[in-house]
């Protein structure tokens, strides 16, 4: 089957926005995790660890909010065209 010209395959935004919500949530949960456990002395404490800990943390909460903002805006654009069709 021949596709037509200039045709582009897209993904469903759906799938990326909760995608990046999962990606970062975890992030998130592995950084807290990590910090805990250097906290509690489980693992030893190099500031290096503890420096890429907080990165991982600040990157996955970065991600998640741009994930749930799109998911959200998303969501708004769909409601407010379903109403304005009615």
């Amino acid at each position: 089957m021949q596709r037509p010209v200039g045709y582009t395959r897209t993904r469903p935004k759906v799938r990326r926005t909760r995608r990046q919500i999962l990606i970062g949530g975890t992030m998130l949960v592995v950084s807290w995790l990590v910090i805990f456990a250097m906290v509690l002395e489980f693992i030893p404490q190099p500031i290096e660890l503890y420096m890429i800990a907080y990165a991982v943390s600040l990157a996955g909460f970065i991600l998640g909010t741009i994930g749930a903002s799109t998911e959200i805006r998303d969501n708004m654009r769909k409601h407010r065209n379903d109403n304005d069709n009615e």
